[in-house]
């Protein structure tokens, strides 16, 4: 078993460079999988500790997928993001806002994107419902 915040008996943040080196000799299919599994160790600790993840790995994978052209992964990566308890900073917004432009400027609507507009279109009915009568119905039978 791995301990929290640990790939390969390192520390997540021990692989810094090597993630460098790797994009920067465009071997993007080794630093995908390095930052996948970066990834899942930073949530792993996260869900150990309570605090946020580390968004860097996040972003950088969210950097290669976009220069690959890889759209939906883009979109998945920071999606995975954004269910995650976030750290203080400036980052975890800067990539909720990227999520909203990759949305916004692919059209890529992915089954988390699916499931929030759903749940809008449900409260937007609920509202519809109380506009025209005044009340909900939950309110009614309370009333009633």
């Amino acid at each position: 078993m791995t301990k929290a915040g640990f790939y390969r008996g390192r520390r997540i943040s021990e692989y810094i460079e090597e993630v460098k080196t790797l994009r920067h000799n465009k071997e993007l299919d080794k630093a995908e999988d390095l930052l996948l599994n970066l990834i899942d160790a930073t949530e792993k600790e996260s869900r150990a500790t309570g605090m946020g993840v580390a968004p860097w790995y996040y972003a950088e994978l969210a950097k290669i997928y976009h220069e690959q052209r890889n759209y939906q992964s883009e979109v998945a990566i920071l999606e995975r993001f954004s269910r995650q308890r976030h750290a203080p900073g400036s980052t975890p917004r800067k990539l909720m806002a990227r999520l909203e432009n990759a949305r916004q400027a692919t059209g890529i609507r992915t089954d988390l994107l699916e499931t929030s507009i759903k749940v809008e279109e449900e409260i937007l009915k609920e509202f519809a419902v109380w506009d025209e009568k005044g009340t909900t119905s939950g309110e009614k039978q309370q009333l009633g």
